[in-house]
This record gives structure tokens, sequence and C-alpha cells, in this order.
């Protein structure tokens, strides 16, 4: 069967367009460039974060703990820039379960 050669190129142009399946919260950087855990820590303080957790996951830091509001949150950033690459922010709820399980049993 034939194609006609217009829907040809819009399925070389969409497949180009579409380019390699990936992540976009994932960090592609080699390690020698990446800044250092303490770094990372000191841009988060800078931020106004408590750290609770700090952590590597799909080639990035990620830091959970809570905002400068006192919300929880987990944050992916970028080794190398410390820039935030992803970021989900916890609206209510921020108490942890134990400490809501107490206030439901009183």
């Amino acid at each position: 069967m034939k194609y006609p050669p217009c829907l040809l190129i819009v399925y070389l142009c969409l497949s180009l367009i579409a380019g390699p399946a990936r992540a976009d919260d994932d960090c592609d950087v080699p390690v020698q460039q990446w800044q250092s855990r303490d770094a990372a820590l000191e841009h988060a303080a800078r931020l106004g974060w408590q750290v609770q957790r700090l952590k590597i996951d799909d080639g990035c830091y990620e830091i959970r703990g809570r905002d400068a509001q006192g919300r929880s949150f987990k944050a992916k950033l970028d080794p190398q820039t410390l820039r935030i690459v992803k970021m989900k922010v916890r609206e209510g709820h921020d108490k942890p379960e134990r400490e809501r399980e107490r206030e439901r049993n009183h």
C-alpha cells in the first residue's frame, strides 16, 4: 500500500517533534558536575525550607520537608544548578498521620 507523500511528511514531522520518550522531572547531569549535598541543603535553607529528608531520585536531589509557610512539600532539584525541576506542595492535612489520628481519638 502506497501512502501519499504529504501523509509521510506529516508523520515524519510528528515523530521528530515527539522526540525520545523522557520523563520531564528526571535529571541527566554527570556526577562530576553535581553540587554537593551541603550546597543543596544551604540552597533549601535560603528558600526558607526545613529539610526533613534529602535523597537522590531519577538523577535529581529530592527534598522533603516544610516550606516557609509550614506546608509539607516534595521537590526535585537539578543537581548542577539546584533549580527546582518539580515540586508538590501538600495543601491541607499538613499534620503527620499519627497526630491527626490522636486528635480524632480525643
